[in-house]
Order: structure tokens, then C-alpha cells, then sequence
């Protein structure tokens, strides 16, 4: 014996192993975060600036990334070369792409998008955003308030909202302009035909 004592349960044993073992990626993304609204709506702002993808995947609401796959799912269900599964989708095969988490699915795609198609990144990496205020909506509704300065020669600043919702895992950014462009922009990839 190595001096080790198991509990005679096996139960038990999985649970005491699951308390000493080190949280793997999946535990430790799932992990609540107890940041506030205003925090999480800057580090979202930050998150496209520094093209920190899966950092700014945690940051966004579950309804968010499922709806930025659906752009994802609508390319590769149209296409039937297989291209758009393993570029935009980063799998070999239908299963594997299936498998994937949303957050997964959204990082995979965004590095694709800076490696490969930069034009599309241009208008959310390219830029300056700075957080103004958070309207509070209730205690799990908020609106961060924030300006953007695009660099470009003769852009205007503009202001944008966006929505974050209270969730058990922490603040989510359910909803901004961001999300909205860059939902329309890779429904529009174009894909190579045979």
C-alpha cells in the first residue's frame, strides 16, 4: 500500500479526489465571478482591443455566444465543401464542431477572423473605447454607457450601450452593437466554392 487511504465508498472517493484534483479548463471558466457590472463591461471593451478571445468569451452572456454561433451554425450548414466547418467552425468533422462549447466555438472563430480575414476585426480591434457610466436596471439588469473612437481619419467619437444581465456564474454582457456587427459580418464570410 503507498500509506494512501481510500474510503471503502466509492462514492466517497470521487468526491474527496474532486475536492484535491486541480480544476481543469472547463471547472475553472465555469468558476462564478463576483467582479462588478462596471468591471466586467470595461474588461469586455478591453477584451476585443487586446484580441483576448477567450478572456472576452467569459465575459459574454451564454445568450450572447449562442447567438454569435448561429452565425457560425448558418455558414456551415450552407456550405457543402466543408470549408466553413473547418475554418469558421475549427472542426474536422460535424461531431466534433457539435461537441464544442459556444465560448469554444466563439475563440476559434475570432482567431480565424485576425488570421485571415483582418478587414472584419478592423472596426471592433481598431479602436478606442472608453467606459462612461452603468445605469443600473434592478439588482441583475445594467447598461454600460461608452464612447468609442474609432481610428480612422476623420471618425467621430460615438456612444454606445450595452446590456449586462446578472448571472449565477457573475455579470454577462448579453447584448452590445459589437456583438450585433460582428454577428452580421460572419454571416456574410464569403466561402470558397469547389
Amino acid at each position: 500500500m503507498s500509506g494512501v487511504l481510500l474510503p471503502r465508498c466509492p462514492a466517497l472517493a470521487l468526491v474527496l479526489l474532486g475536492l484535491v484534483w486541480p480544476a481543469g479548463p472547463r471547472e475553472i471558466a465555469a468558476q462564478i465571478d463576483d467582479s462588478p457590472a462596471d468591471t466586467v463591461a470595461a474588461e469586455y471593451l478591453r477584451g476585443f482591443q487586446a484580441a483576448a478571445w477567450e478572456g472576452l468569451a467569459q465575459r459574454l452572456h451564454p445568450d450572447a455566444l449562442a447567438y454569435l454561433r448561429i452565425a457560425i451554425d448558418i455558414q456551415v450548414d450552407a456550405d457543402t465543401t466543408g470549408w466553413a466547418l473547418a475554418n469558421l467552425g475549427g472542426a474536422g468533422d460535424r461531431a466534433e464542431y457539435e461537441a464544442r462549447s459556444d465560448a469554444r466555438v466563439f475563440a476559434d472563430v475570432m482567431r480565424w477572423t485576425r488570421d485571415n480575414a483582418q478587414g472584419l476585426l478592423s472596426s471592433l480591434v481598431s479602436r478606442e473605447a472608453q467606459l462612461i457610466g452603468l445605469v443600473m436596471e434592478g439588482e441583475d439588469s445594467a447598461h454600460a454607457v461608452y464612447r468609442v473612437r474609432t481610428i480612422a481619419y476623420g471618425a467621430e467619437p460615438a456612444v454606445q450601450v450595452a446590456t449586462l444581465l446578472r448571472t449565477p456564474r457573475g455579470w454577462k454582457v448579453r447584448e452590445a452593437a459589437e456583438l450585433r456587427t460582428l454577428h452580421t459580418a460572419l454571416r456574410a464570410v464569403p466561402v470558397p466554392r469547389r
